[in-house]
């Protein structure tokens, strides 16, 4: 039986098919001819795994094309010289870590005692929601590949003292190649061998989409293999929330060893709206209330684990050690000159450098409060509280340069907090009251800039006594 054969009725034309007998078609381009069409979307041509991946869109009961936002989570740095110990927790046995040249390196003398070990973790935990997945991205290169006995791990798993991690997913790099594992409490499904030789002192990108039901590998932008989660297990590892760790052990004897550097980790939430703000992004990543990569480490108000240092007068154009923070509880000496500003605390935004990251400190608002701590002498109180920003010395006398005057200085922008006071001879133990201000439109402090609250005495001023005043600055950095 001869072919059928497809031909236009006036054009006399013939259809075409392709070397797989698909018929060559092109969609109708006048709407009134337009037809329905299935729409399949490839997230991966299959370079690696040899078959495309293929996924089909979701639409809800009301007809609507579902589509979701990625949230960041947390993204770490290591362009410090010093680790992040506000974000990072560290433990080893010989085995060292060191920070230079914007990386991490992970044994960069060569360990190779049997149990040798290091890791670097975040202290925070990121978990898996149901029906949202967790990413989990580093950028990293290696000097060569690992020696036998040597592993490298860089996943969301808790670090352990030299030895397999016990829940979690993660890449694993050994002699024999890269690999992804599940890590079900202790046991393994792991992916084939995806590299079998990692290229030298070049910088590659390695992500773990995790999801409830499947983990996937990806290499550069390229997936490597799917994994779904095992019948006997309920979710990819059991802990749910676990934190980014980066992870290098000696299992035997090593002859050589290998050095390991990244660049970056970061944890990304994937298609749930978590109503999170862009400040409750920041600090939750850790970028609030404390001084961040580069920086010193620790708290930034001036609230110390001991009493308060000694009572002293505030000054205009300096910041003694008690005052410079940002916010705290002080001892004050209310002895300024009346109707003159003085500095209550002080905080230099760092300008930062190739070994501190810049960061703007954005600030959304302020509470003051404060009593007296010695009786007064004199009075009566009346301070005025302010904030004040954007200078570019700590002084709150610097001037603002003229147009294109070299070396531009700004002086500070000033915001009023409120006002607090107490009567002429006030007792120890009065209060002076509370003021607190939202800023809807926030504060922006630029590096190099300072930020300051500022005490006026507008009054009397006393010759005795000292009064404690505290301050709490809603911030982040960004």
């Amino acid at each position: 039986m001869a072919g059928i054969r497809i031909e236009g009725n006036t054009s006399g034309n013939v259809a075409e098919v392709d070397s797989n007998n698909n018929l060559k078609t092109n969609l109708p381009t006048a709407k009134a001819q337009a037809g329905f069409v299935t729409q399949i979307f490839e997230k991966d041509a299959g370079t690696i795994t040899g078959s495309r991946q293929l996924l089909t869109p979701d639409v809800s009961h009301y007809n609507r094309l579902n589509v979701a936002l990625d949230s960041p989570l947390s993204t770490y740095n290591f362009t410090p010289i010093t680790q992040n110990t506000g974000d990072f927790k560290h433990a080893f046995t010989t085995m060292t870590m060191t920070q230079s040249g914007g990386f991490l390196n992970v044994n960069p003398a060569s360990a190779t005692v049997s149990g040798n070990y290091a890791y670097l973790q975040t202290w925070k935990h990121f978990t898996l929601w149901t029906e949202g997945g967790v990413n989990a991205e580093f950028t990293y290169q290696i000097n060569a590949m690992p020696p036998s006995n040597q592993i490298l791990e860089m996943g969301l798993f808790l670090g352990t003292a030299g030895v397999v991690p016990a829940d979690g997913v993660f890449f694993r790099l050994n002699a024999s190649g890269l690999k992804g594992v599940l890590s079900y409490s202790g046991v393994e499904t792991q992916t084939g061998v995806l590299l079998a030789s990692v290229t030298a002192n070049d910088n590659s990108r390695l992500k773990i989409c995790v999801c409830q039901e499947s983990v996937e590998f990806w290499i550069d932008g390229v997936l490597g293999e799917k994994v779904m989660v095992p019948a006997a297990n309920a979710i990819p590892y059991l802990t749910i929330a676990l934190p980014l760790c980066i992870m290098m052990r000696n299992s035997g004897t090593v002859t050589g060893g290998h050095i390991a550097k990244f660049g970056n980790a970061t944890a990304i939430q994937l298609d749930l709206n978590t109503v999170r703000s862009w400040a409750e992004a920041m600090g939750a990543q850790g970028n609030a209330y404390q001084g961040q990569e580069g920086d010193t480490m620790g708290s930034l108000a001036i609230y110390s684990n001991s009493a308060l240092a000694a009572a002293a007068a505030l000054v205009n154009t300096s910041a003694a050690a008690q005052f410079t923070g940002l916010g705290g509880a002080a001892l004050v000496a209310p002895t300024l000159a009346a109707g003159t500003d003085g500095i209550l605390f002080s905080y230099a935004n760092p300008a930062g450098s190739v070994t501190l990251p810049p960061k703007t400190l954005v600030v959304r608002g302020v509470t003051v409060s404060g009593f007296v701590q010695a009786a007064l002498t004199g009075g009566p109180l009346a301070l005025v509280m302010g904030a004040a920003y954007g200078h570019t010395a700590v002084s709150l006398a610097t001037a603002e340069t003229g147009s294109f005057v070299t070396a531009t200085t700004k002086a500070p922008r000033r915001v009023l907090i409120g006002t607090l006071g107490c009567v002429v001879t006030a007792a120890a133990g009065v209060s002076l009251g509370t003021v607190s201000i939202q800023f809807k439109s926030p504060i922006v402090v630029n590096p190099g800039e300072f930020f300051a609250i500022t005490c006026r005495n507008v009054a009397t001023v006393t010759s005795a006594g000292a009064i404690v005043l505290t301050a709490c600055v809603d911030h982040y950095f960004e």
